[in-house]
């Protein structure tokens, strides 16, 4: 499997609000501020989602890892 696929794989298991929050924090490098202006959500919503989604991601893939599917 390669990166991308794996980077697909794991976002896939996120809910649509901690996909987009991790696309604009860590592929885009937007700041929490951009992202308050562009949603309209609290930056403490955003910081809470994105340990919360980053959490999801780690486990999802120790679990591939686990699996022996990576």
């Amino acid at each position: 499997m390669g990166a991308r696929e794996l980077v697909s794989r794991l976002l896939e298991a996120l809910s649509p609000e901690d996909r987009l929050i991790i696309r604009l924090l860590e592929m885009e490098d937007r700041s929490v501020e951009e992202i308050r202006l562009l949603t309209g959500w609290s930056a403490t919503v955003i910081r809470v989602r994105a340990f919360r989604a980053r959490r999801k991601l780690n486990s999802r893939f120790a679990k591939l890892k686990k699996e022996g599917k990576l």
